[in-house]
């Protein structure tokens, strides 16, 4: 029943922050409109023949597609070149829903103000509010609050109740046709009827949903967030376990070190990514 819970839990806090970025990025793709055309053309440039002078072409935002870290905006210097600063202020509208906690155990308005005072913080600005921030990251959504401890027995448990919990997501975005790629559509299906592939597929694509940043074979610490930030106030053992699956601890997870700490067999950790 608990692990029901978790799935749905989940699964309306990955809405709740997809939405969350969708509204984000209409902000900033409004500032990132073209500019206007310029209005004062140098009169000894111009033709006499009017109509045979091609149209100034629109110039475009330096910015457009000019791509800054966690933290951090685009703007234009006086040489109308991009360059990532600090964000200058996160939005006002402050939504309980928004709040997340940081990994020192500080309750944050929002992941933008967490990440705003990291960078603010690492460049020592005035606005540093701690200068601990410059080394913080995210821990999980929500207000910071008292986990539930994470027990041998549960930590023995998991990855048993881990890979039950991830075909059953598989299995939510398979009906709502979210699953990307018809091969893990046609997979799903064969998982229901075969009690060993339920156990493996979700496994993989799980691994293979989280490698995308970059898509290197591999899942880092931080490609782990988008799994464990939304689960930790409802699974603690979660972070510790998926940390603890890092083997050779060189700071990331390889598909072999991931099939073998959720329990797969040798031959079932097949690459599919």
């Amino acid at each position: 029943m608990r692990a029901v819970t978790v799935i749905l839990l989940c699964l309306a806090l990955c809405a709740f922050v997809d939405a969350a970025k969708k509204k984000k990025v209409e902000k900033v793709e409004a500032v990132d409109e073209l500019e206007s055309l310029i209005d004062d053309i140098d009169e000894s440039k111009k033709e006499r023949d009017v109509s045979d002078k091609a149209p100034k072409p629109l110039e475009t935002n330096p910015c457009e597609n000019f791509v800054c870290g966690w933290g951090k905006e685009c703007v234009i210097d006086k040489k109308n070149r991009p360059k990532c600063e600090c964000i200058s202020k996160c939005p006002t509208d402050e939504d309980p829903l928004d709040q997340v906690c940081g990994s020192n155990n500080q309750t944050f308005t929002s992941l933008c103000e967490l990440y705003r005072q990291r960078c603010v913080c690492k460049h020592k600005g005035k606005e540093c509010a701690d200068v601990q921030n410059a080394k913080i990251h995210l821990e999980y959504l929500g207000g910071c609050k008292k986990l539930d401890e994470c027990t041998d027995e549960l930590m023995a448990q998991f990855p048993e109740r881990m890979s039950d919990w991830l075909f059953q997501v598989m299995k939510e975005l398979k009906k709502r046709r979210e699953l990307s790629g018809k091969d893990w559509e046609e997979l799903v299906s064969e998982a229901e009827s075969d009690d060993e592939k339920k156990h493996v597929y979700p496994v993989i694509w799980k691994f293979c949903d989280l490698d995308i940043k970059p898509h290197d074979k591999s899942v880092s610490h931080h490609e782990l967030i988008p799994i464990t930030a939304p689960v930790i106030p409802m699974e603690s053992c979660i972070k510790p376990f998926l940390e603890g699956c890092d083997a050779n601890k060189d700071g990331s997870i390889s598909i072999k070190e991931w099939g073998k700490c959720l329990g797969l067999k040798e031959g079932e950790i097949q690459e599919r990514c």
